[in-house]
C-alpha cells in the first residue's frame, strides 16, 4: 500500500471510532447499559486496527515523506485532529459514566437505608431492633 492509501484508511478508521464514541455516549445518556459491552468490543477491535495501521505507517519505507511532502503532512495533522476529538469524546464519556455510577450507588444506598428503616421494630422496652428475616424462625 502507498503511504497516501494508508493515511486514507487510517482517516476512515478514526472517523468510525468517533462515530462509535458518539454511540457510546448516547447509550450512556439513554441509560441503555446492556448495549455497552457489544459496542465496547467493536471499539476495542477498531482500536487494534488503528494501532496496527500506525505500525504499518511507521514501518513504511517512504515514511520520511510524511515530513517532507506538504500534502501528506496535512493529512497527518488532520489525523491528529481526529485523534484529539476521539480522546476528548472518551474523556467526556468517562466523566458521564463515573457520574452515572455514583448516582446509581447513591440511589442503592438510599434504598438500602429506607429498607432498613421499614424493617425496624421496637422491643418491649421501646428500643429499636431489626426484624429477623431469616428462615429459621418459629411461630
Amino acid at each position: 500500500m502507498t503511504l497516501d492509501e494508508l493515511l486514507q484508511h487510517q482517516d476512515s478508521r478514526l472517523r468510525h471510532l468517533l462515530e462509535l464514541s458518539d454511540q457510546e455516549l448516547d447509550l450512556i445518556v439513554r441509560r441503555r447499559a446492556l448495549e455497552l459491552p457489544a459496542l465496547a468490543q467493536r471499539k476495542e477491535a477498531l482500536l487494534a486496527e488503528i494501532k496496527s495501521a500506525d505500525d504499518d505507517i511507521a514501518a513504511h519505507p517512504e515514511r520520511e515523506r510524511l515530513l517532507d511532502d506538504a500534502g501528506l503532512a496535512g493529512q497527518v495533522e488532520a489525523l491528529r485532529g481526529l485523534l484529539a476529538q476521539c480522546q476528548e469524546k472518551n474523556r467526556i464519556t468517562e466523566q458521564l459514566l463515573e457520574q452515572t455510577l455514583a448516582s446509581s450507588r447513591r440511589l442503592a444506598n438510599m434504598m438500602s437505608r429506607l429498607h432498613e428503616r421499614q424493617s425496624m421494630t421496637y422491643d418491649q422496652k421501646g428500643h429499636t431492633s431489626g426484624i429477623n428475616k431469616g428462615t429459621g424462625f418459629k411461630v
